[in-house]
């Protein structure tokens, strides 16, 4: 349904082919990385000396004649091959397999059939010269009898050996069956590559990390087909859409058919064998995107509609309406560019037969339709039309065509209102902020004087969502909800006592309500809207479905935050099943998985996070394309929690890449910050401070929770680097949440703070973990415990429930106090246990955020901090510039590590830090 996208005008071609670790690599190459395995099959076949061949099959276009010829191509012997084709149908004259050998053929073997059999074998024998022979025969459907007979003898005689092309075995001539049933006939089926395969295929072919709607889209867009994949990536990359971003290949946009020649031979291929009436199908569904199957059998041949769906041309959906579109969207992008503005007039007119629909009756589905239909043909459409076809766009996650259906409102139509708030949600979804707020501020205060009570919310709620993420803007939003609330209090005054004015005046005072809650989350103001909300999400009346499950998912965030984890969790499954009443794309949806996300996450549930993430239906390619960052930055920040770095980083690079060219919700900062975490646990100094430094510069707001997690991966990176100055920030930042009840957040930032820490931390940490529910406040209330009675019992308890969580870095903090503590009270049973667990822990973690002292010397954390960076090769003018002191005083230090851990190199400090 989606509208072409090919408006990056200024992307740029980034690398030359050829390159595998920056281009496509050549054909043979994509082949084998695609089809290594059915490669191997059948050759392993060719192998057995009882096997007279292999019959290769699958679809049409999954790519059966290119297998063909890779496997001859890589076959070890050399072998003689011959290219036989047999006619389209079984009606072809006789031997018309070998028409190209008879003429070939001395008189005397031309007498009778045994002859011309003779000849044949005979013929083919001289030219092959001893070399072994390989007939590879396509299309055998149509072999004639004679040809038949022919090749069962030169099989059986061993004369040679085959490679038959089919879609099935049902295919082959009937004698070739029992060569089947009898095993002297090998099957290699083919199917199309599944999304897993073709990231497998990318990821060998490019090289390098990539993000997820990268593969989505392509794996979309060519239905699987390594051929097409193929052509696909070296289409984008000759456009300079796809790109590699700080090692992330990404799309800089949706993929670019303009230029798409490769494509484009492939596609006139195909339609040169069409009939005129399938072609005119092909054309209307290019067009239209998606058409009723009813309504297209009543315009069209049924036969032929179900003989394309059989051949893989089209795509029928299990909807009640039999949806139907074009399978290969390449194929609808190059067949819409060929055709002209009345061609598209007249297709459209053939569909609507006469008969414009009623906006107000149409499906979403109907509407993007009719839309596209009407777009490509420049028929203006109307303002209702466009309306609505712009929010269904937005909800699909298609911007830029809700932008275009929206542009065509006129200032003068009662629906400019409306459709302002539409272009802001469009632009939202892109993160043009500030032009979103620049489109719903376009409206005058005539204009808003005429519109009813329901308008009037809608419109200062948009205006107040826009303004609150405008960079610098968001103090603001506040007062236009006071605004809004002010006009909708004059409309009650100057309204009827009647019921639905009444009932109008209430769901837009909600829908203003719900903005309010929506801007104290925002601000980190949780406490003072727990009460409304608790009221407003348990209102169990139909009509109200929709505001009470919006006020349930920000009551979720609200729980998590202020330390009733517990409660966030339960509230998360409540409203999970009161949500499976909503359409799919309703886009409440996604708000309710960041907002169970984040409940999952503060709780210590990292494993229920990536399971929820992976849970429900697939992200579509565009949804993805505008919201795939924000899905990869969470997955790489359940990872991250858990100390699993290296892990982390796997989906931290891909969601920096995308959100450097689009920072959704402001999250560029935290994912810079979340990057340089993962790579500081790796002990990788100096990529953590080029990443903590590209934080530091890059500008953006966001939420106060963004935010919050901004600074916290940020201070938790410089403190695994060792600055003495991140944990005074942590403890700042863990007093100002405890002020204002945010519980979670302040138990998370001292327990990051507390490595090697004071006993006042610890005694701030055991007074917040009273204030919050779950196994992570269990967890910071026995670390307190055992941190001021230096208990190793207790630690070995912590131990334990970290383990049970999977925090891999939690748990060998643990356990290292654990070891210091029972060898200074002789505990010697606790001391083995706990130098055998920190034994294994420690080849899990490239570094341990607490190493026992009695290990080694005691260092100070600004030693610590200098023999770390050291240790990785950075020189001491770069450590002192990294760390803002002088390089006398990084020597200096440096002599006291080297005499402290007798050691004399830099590179031995590596292994002892």
């Amino acid at each position: 349904m989606s509208r072409e996208m090919q408006r990056w005008g200024d992307a740029s071609i980034a690398f030359e082919p050829g390159n595998r670790d920056a281009g496509a690599g050549s054909h043979m190459q994509w082949s084998v990385a695609a089809r290594g395995r059915e490669m191997e099959r059948v050759r392993e076949a060719l192998d057995r000396p009882e096997v007279l061949g292999v019959v290769i099959t699958g679809a049409q276009g999954v790519g059966k004649s290119s297998m063909g010829r890779l496997v001859v191509s890589s076959l070890d012997s050399d072998p003689y091959v011959i290219h036989l084709r047999s006619a389209s149908t079984g009606e072809g004259a006789p031997y018309s397999c070998f028409s190209f050998m008879l003429a070939r053929l001395p008189q005397k073997y031309l007498s009778s059939p045994t002859g011309i059999l003779q000849g044949i074998t005979s013929l083919i024998r001289e030219d092959a010269a001893g070399r072994e022979v390989i007939l590879v025969l396509d299309n055998p459907g149509g072999t004639d009898e004679m040809s038949t007979g022919v090749l069962m003898n030169i099989l059986l005689t061993g004369a040679a050996r085959i490679i038959a092309i089919a879609q099935q075995a049902s295919d082959l001539p009937v004698d070739f069956h029992w060569f089947l049933q009898e095993g002297r006939l090998a099957e290699v089926q083919l199917e199309t590559l599944g999304h897993e395969q073709t990231a497998e295929v990318l990821g060998k072919m490019l090289g390098h990390r990539m993000t997820a709607a990268l593969v989505s889209r392509l794996h979309t867009a060519s239905g699987g087909n390594p051929l097409l994949l193929e052509s696909l990536v070296a289409e984008q990359r000759a456009a300079g859409n796809l790109v590699l971003l700080n090692a992330v290949w990404t799309l800089r946009g949706d993929l670019v058919m303009e230029s798409a020649h490769g494509l484009e031979e492939v596609v006139r291929a195909r339609w040169s064998k069409e009939s005129p009436e399938a072609r005119e199908i092909i054309e209307m569904l290019a067009c239209a995107r998606r058409v009723p199957l009813g309504r297209l059998a009543a315009v069209y041949d049924a036969k032929t509609l179900a003989d394309m769906e059989d051949s893989g041309l089209l795509a029928v959906d299990d909807s009640p309406e039999r949806w139907t579109s074009l399978r290969q969207q390449y194929v609808a992008d190059i067949v819409r560019s060929w055709l002209t503005v009345p061609r598209r007039r007249q297709l459209r007119a053939t569909l609507l037969d006469g008969q414009e629909p009623d906006a107000a009756g149409m499906s979403e589905q109907e509407i993007l339709s009719y839309a596209a239909l009407s777009k490509d043909a420049q028929v203006p459409l109307s303002p209702a039309h466009a309306l609505a076809a712009a929010g269904a766009a937005v909800r699909h996650f298609d911007p830029l065509f809700a932008l275009e259906c929206a542009g065509g409102i006129q200032r003068s139509d009662p629906e400019w209102v409306t459709g302002q708030c539409r272009k802001a949600e469009a632009l939202i979804l892109m993160a043009d902020y500030a032009k979103a707020l620049a489109e719903v501020e376009d409206v005058t205060p005539e204009q808003l004087d005429t519109l009813p009570a329901r308008q009037v919310a809608m419109y200062f709620a948009a205006r107040g969502n826009a303004m609150r993420w405008a960079a610098g803007r968001a103090e603001e939003a506040i007062g236009i909800i006071h605004e809004g609330r002010e006009r909708l209090a004059a409309l009650r005054e100057a309204a009827s006592n009647g019921p639905s004015v009444q009932e109008e005046l209430a769901a837009a005072e909600r829908r203003l309500d719900l903005e309010g809650f929506a801007h104290a989350a925002y601000l980190g103001n949780y406490t003072e809207i727990i009460g409304p909300l608790e009221t407003a999400s348990a209102d169990q009346d139909p009509a109200h479905l929709e505001h009470s499950l919006a006020c349930g998912v920000i009551l979720i965030e609200a729980y998590s935050v202020t330390g009733r984890e517990l409660d966030a969790l339960r509230l998360a499954e409540f409203v999970s099943q009161r949500m499976e009443s909503l359409p799919a794309t309703h886009g409440l949806r996604d708000y309710f998985r960041l907002a169970a996300f984040c409940a999952y996450l503060q709780a210590g549930q990292w494993r229920s996070c990536l399971r929820m993430l992976d849970s429900g239906s697939s992200a579509s390619p565009s949804e993805l394309q505008y919201r795939g960052a924000v899905l990869e930055l969470a997955v790489g920040l359940a990872n991250l929690f858990s100390g699993r770095g290296s892990k982390a980083l796997d989906f931290l690079l891909p969601a920096v890449a995308q959100l450097e060219h689009r920072s959704v919700m402001g999250l560029l900062q935290l994912a810079y910050a979340a990057t340089a975490f993962a790579y500081a646990q790796m002990g990788d100094s100096s990529n953590a401070y080029s990443y903590l430094a590209m934080e530091n510069d890059a500008a953006g707001s966001g939420a106060f929770l963004s935010n919050r997690a901004r600074e916290f991966c940020s201070d938790m990176a410089r403190r695994w680097l060792g600055e003495p100055e991140a944990r005074e920030r942590l403890i700042t930042a863990a007093r100002e949440d405890l002020a204002h009840g945010r519980y979670t957040t302040a138990g998370l930032n001292v327990v990051g703070a507390t490595v090697n820490g004071r006993e006042e931390d610890f005694r701030l940490m055991d007074e917040i973990a009273g204030h919050r529910q779950g196994p992570l406040a269990r967890l910071s209330a026995l670390m307190a415990k055992g941190s001021l009675a230096e208990s190793p019992r207790i630690m070995m308890e912590a131990a334990d429930l970290a383990a049970s969580l999977e925090l891999d870095a939690m748990e060998a903090r643990c356990v290292a106090l654990a070891l210091d503590y029972s060898r200074s009270i002789s505990d010697h049973t606790t001391l083995r246990q706990a130098q055998a667990r920190l034994d294994r822990l420690s080849q899990l973690l490239v570094e341990l955020p607490v190493v026992p002292h009695g290990n080694t010397p005691l260092l100070t954390e600004r030693e610590r901090q200098i023999a770390r960076m050291a240790g990785h090769g950075v020189s001491n003018r770069d450590i002192a510039k990294d760390i803002g002191v002088s390089v006398r005083t990084v020597e200096g230090h440096l002599y006291q590590v080297f005499a402290k851990l007798s050691v004399s190199s830099r590179r031995d400090l590596l292994g002892l830090i």
